[in-house]
């Protein structure tokens, strides 16, 4: 009976918490990018692909922002720390979260090539690619539904992780959009190869100013804080 009870005021408080079921979402996307990361690691070294290599390196990436993150809110909880120093170490944490994102950037530069010269591989049918193309679809929608909503947001650590979510949800765009035209469209002539590179570097050029604002936003807050 006590398990059960446990057990319904976990789910209750994963629907009523909002921080508190950003952080649950967010250690299974952690488990989920740790996954990936391995995968693609062992794919990169096993047939020496440097796409995969590529991808590995950026997954482990947004696999260290979960980690930092979470664990350090996990810190954070088990100190009991006042609120006002709970703040300024979330404070330091956003202006790492910066620097990652940038981090993040430069590991895309290679994979984004990669798919503009038409290097990754790529063996979907119709069913796998329409079904990519709606998760990708959830994937956007709630990541920006869910980055407006922290945009003003006092917690910081969530506006960190929702932040990563959306830099998720923007880079599976850019493979989404290569999946689509090789599955679909049989390949790249002069236009798909043309939309392909201005849309792929429209979309790294959003994650650069996300990056830029996210940067200078921390700087603001430890200037003020200092």
């Amino acid at each position: 009976m006590k398990d059960e009870e446990r057990a319904g005021k976990l789910i209750n408080k994963i629907k009523n918490d909002y921080v508190f079921r950003a952080f649950v979402f967010s250690a299974l996307s952690f488990f989920a990018t740790a996954v990936f990361t391995f995968y693609n690691a062992f794919l990169g070294i096993a047939y020496k692909s440097i796409w995969n290599i590529g991808i590995a390196v950026y997954y482990a990436l947004l696999l260290c922002i979960r980690a930092y993150v979470i664990f350090s809110e996990r810190a954070f909880y088990k100190k009991k720390l006042p609120y006002d120093q709970k703040e300024a170490a979330r404070k330091r944490l956003f202006l790492v979260q910066s620097a990652f994102l940038f981090a993040i950037d430069l590991a895309l530069i290679a994979p984004i090539t990669l798919i503009v010269q038409q290097k990754k591989v790529i063996q979907y049918t119709t069913i796998p690619a329409i079904a990519t193309a709606a998760y990708t679809t959830y994937k956007i929608i709630i990541s920006t539904k869910n980055i407006i909503k922290t945009r003003k947001g006092r917690h910081l650590s969530v506006r960190i992780l929702k932040t990563v979510n959306f830099v998720d949800a923007l880079v599976s765009v850019l493979t989404l959009q290569y999946t689509l035209i090789i599955t679909f469209g049989g390949g790249m002539d002069s236009d798909t190869f043309a939309l392909c590179a201005v849309s792929s570097f429209g979309i790294w050029s959003l994650l650069i100013a996300l990056s830029t604002v996210s940067l200078l936003q921390a700087v603001k807050m430890r200037k003020n804080t200092n």
